[in-house]
């Protein structure tokens, strides 16, 4: 299961040990619960803008769960702007994401260290590498992982960020989201020249591509990332290239079912573990069903809180 790890600028171990079965059936339950999040907000009429940020989502399970489920709850992370279900494996209340996605009051984020996505994501970026700067001057152990997409990397602010980064050695992993927004079909995880690592100027510090759709994979580079960084190792650059499964314009992704069963997170890791045999039909419908009641009550819950006021 776990894809191969493209080049790297420097040698990061992406270790020997063997994942536990445990951790294993959590990642996929974890998966499973971004995804049934991602197709509730598709089913929202008029979705408003928070909805639709959960809605992109989809497809990109594999990444966020990867990076973020390990973490701590002193651990900051900061939300790209087409990825926003991060927060749900950060820890953020159901409740809350659920009346943001319709609209009512809710301090998303606030109690879970969110930094939420900006328009220009200048000051999303600002703020990750200040609080990874704040960690490590007070001597915390606390890690901050930084998500952008492709665009992120040609604004400026992004190499400003990396820039502190490499000189102060910040305990801070960027995980940057490159995918095929405007030409699904065009996707080719394995264009390695094509990366964002690449194009980016040398900063000294490791460069890590991974098949983002591959969830055993990405766990265990962000793992190790977020450990060396804990240890003073200082910042890891992390490459992603998810097969998005829906744009906020074609809705969900014109392609072939093999084509979506072979590059679908979810499907590739029920494979994974069947082959393990950890894997069985009633403990997937078990574990939507479970999800399923927490997510109407939580919606029963935003219906009848104020809505939020216009901004």
């Amino acid at each position: 299961m776990a894809g191969k790890v493209g080049r790297t600028a420097a040698a990061v171990s992406t270790g020997g040990s063997l994942i536990s079965d445990v951790k294993l059936k959590q990642l996929y339950a974890t998966m499973v619960q971004c995804r049934m999040l991602t197709e509730r907000a598709c089913r929202l009429r008029g979705r408003p803008r928070s909805a639709a940020l959960y809605a992109a989502s989809m497809g990109q399970e594999a990444i966020a769960t990867g990076c973020v489920i390990d973490l701590r709850p002193g651990d900051t992370i900061a939300l790209a702007p087409h990825n926003s279900i991060a927060g749900l494996v950060k820890g953020v209340p159901l409740g809350d994401i659920v009346a943001q996605m319709y609209a009512r009051c809710t301090a998303h984020g606030q109690s879970a260290n969110i930094i939420m996505p900006s328009p220009t994501q200048a000051a999303q970026l600002a703020l990750a590498a200040s609080v990874a700067l704040a960690n490590k001057q007070k001597k915390k152990s606390n890690v901050v992982v930084a998500f952008g997409d492709k665009a992120t990397t040609t604004l400026g602010c992004w190499h400003k960020a990396l820039e502190l980064a490499a000189n102060k050695s910040l305990p801070i992993i960027f995980v940057v989201e490159d995918n095929p927004w405007t030409d699904p079909a065009s996707f080719d995880a394995n264009e390695e020249e094509k990366d964002s690592g690449g194009k980016a100027r040398s900063y000294g510090f490791p460069i890590i591509t991974v098949d983002a759709n591959d969830v055993v994979a990405v766990y265990r580079v962000a793992y190790e990332s977020v450990e060396r960084a804990r240890q003073g190792g200082g910042p890891v650059l992390v490459e992603g290239k998810p097969y998005r499964l829906y744009s906020p314009t074609k809705r969900r992704v014109a392609n072939s079912a093999a084509r979506r069963s072979e590059r679908d997170p979810l499907t590739r890791m029920e494979r994974y573990l069947k082959t393990k045999r950890l894997f069985t039909p009633r403990w997937k419908n078990q574990l939507a069903h479970e999800f399923s009641q927490k997510l109407d009550a939580a919606l029963k819950a935003a219906l009848k809180a104020q809505r939020a006021p216009q901004q």
